[in-house]
């Protein structure tokens, strides 16, 4: 199935054995950032993750409330991987306005992220987007009354604005892209703007 009320499928096929080649070369990356994992109450406890692009500051203001999104340092490190594959995605496939974060997350096998809904002016301000890097059938996410696999190479969209989870049943790690973006195929309610705002086109997508 490509399409229900809470998911849609927008690309097949992209070649992400450099990203699983890169990552795995490079296991201390996944220990660099660890504050979406281990914040109180946080939902994500059973994953590791990296991020090429992310808010200004780690506190709670900024991550909720602040719609800026900078490239982090390991963007440069993962930019001849990462780029080839997303680069058409976004410019092309979905015609993105404006990016948000970009963070690649591992979600352990048995793992299980709890279920939540995304809140606060950021994550009203952007679709979200996940490239399947990994994963089995048996890892799935789940949003509202629908449940999915994603299949490495497959990008969807899902909607973060309902109660949504994810659980890793599998023997092995499941790694997805998560990408923020503004595209008016997934439209989001209109906010305030930040006082820092969000590069328009950032690096990985190109200038118009």
């Amino acid at each position: 199935m490509t399409r229900t009320a809470r998911f849609e499928r927008v690309a097949v096929g992209l070649d992400v054995e450099p990203i699983r080649a890169r990552l795995e070369a490079m296991p201390h990356l996944w220990d660099e950032i660890t504050a979406r994992q281990e914040y109180t109450g946080s939902a994500h406890k059973d994953t590791q993750c990296i991020y090429p692009r992310g808010p200004y500051k780690f506190t709670p203001y900024y991550y909720m409330f602040d719609k800026g999104a900078y490239d982090y340092p390991v963007m440069d490190t993962l930019a001849d991987v990462l780029v080839p594959v997303l680069r058409p995605l976004l410019a092309g496939v979905l015609q993105v306005e404006e990016l948000g974060r970009v963070l690649i997350v591992k979600l352990k096998p048995g793992g299980v992220v709890t279920p939540h809904i995304d809140e606060g002016t950021y994550a009203d301000h952007y679709a979200r987007f996940h490239v399947a890097v990994t994963g089995t059938d048996k890892a799935t996410l789940t949003a509202g009354p629908n449940t999915q696999h994603f299949a490495p190479g497959e990008a969807w969209w899902f909607d973060h604005k309902v109660t949504h989870s994810a659980r890793n049943d599998g023997d092995t790690d499941r790694i997805h892209i998560i990408i923020d973006a503004v595209t008016a195929r997934f439209p989001m309610r209109k906010v305030p703007v930040s006082d820092n705002v969000a590069t328009t086109v950032a690096s990985i997508v190109g200038n118009p």
